[in-house]
């Protein structure tokens, strides 16, 4: 990752800022609605983990862009083109701006933050990875895998405790539904922005297979330039009846 443009490093560290926070903000509010003393206490230490990891994102990024005389990255606020619902906005976090906890319920609710913290560390391993030759990026990155695993550890104790509830049918429901929504949400994108190309290559296509010839060919039947002779009026029937 350091080897990279040390741009496209600092966009990417400002867009995992606004990740994190955005991940916080969906948190709070969760923390709010459940019902659980316990699960409501780690929900809200979760939100905190993911607006500090958000504030020491951005600032590696105010670092990088001062150390290499970049412009200050502003945030990214656009949205995916897909949402799972029309009118509903998502984060980019993937979670719903508002409300989805009382929508989906505490189990799937659970399901889905486990789903997505567990694609998390995958992330983050691989960014660590990247910036093995940077020590600061590096202990960045390290903090941050420590608490991801925290994530995925207490999601995963809570669904087993489900599980052993006699809930494990929910459980995994949930979990298809989490892991199976990504993979839609990411066909989506992909399918929108192929659309977008297509109809690119299509309109290209039309005009060089239909426009351009009748173009080429108005033009070629268009007179020369200069004065020109006018033309005969055209003889009717019965001038010439009358001259035959």
């Amino acid at each position: 990752m350091t080897r990279a443009d040390p741009a496209r490093v600092q966009r990417t560290l400002a867009s995992f800022a606004e990740t994190e926070e955005d991940g916080g903000r969906d948190l709070w509010t969760a923390a709010r609605r459940v019902r659980d003393p316990e699960l409501r206490l780690q929900l809200e230490h979760h939100a905190a983990d993911e607006c500090r990891h958000a504030d020491l994102l951005r600032r590696q990024a105010a670092r990088l862009a001062e150390r290499h005389a970049l412009p200050a990255s502003a945030p990214d606020r656009r949205r995916d083109y897909a949402s799972a619902r029309p009118g509903v906005e998502i984060d980019a976090h993937g979670f719903y701006s508002a409300g989805l906890i009382d929508e989906l319920g505490e189990l799937e609710y659970v399901a889905m933050l486990h789903v997505a913290e567990t694609r998390a560390q995958e992330l983050f391993t691989d960014r660590r990875a990247e910036a093995a030759d940077d020590a600061e990026l590096a202990a960045l990155f390290d903090a941050i895998l420590k608490d991801e695993a925290f994530h995925v550890a207490y999601t995963r104790a809570r669904l087993e405790k489900w599980r052993a509830l006699g809930r494990g049918f929910e459980v995994d429901r949930a979990l298809r539904r989490a892991r199976r929504g990504r993979w839609l949400d990411a066909w989506r994108r992909l399918g929108a922005r192929a659309a977008e190309g297509f109809t690119r290559v299509a309109l290209l296509a039309a005009y060089w297979t239909l426009l351009a010839p009748f173009a080429a060919l108005s033009r070629s039947r268009r007179p020369p330039p200069g004065w020109q002779a006018p033309r005969a009026a055209p003889v009717s029937a019965g001038e010439l009846r009358r001259q035959y």
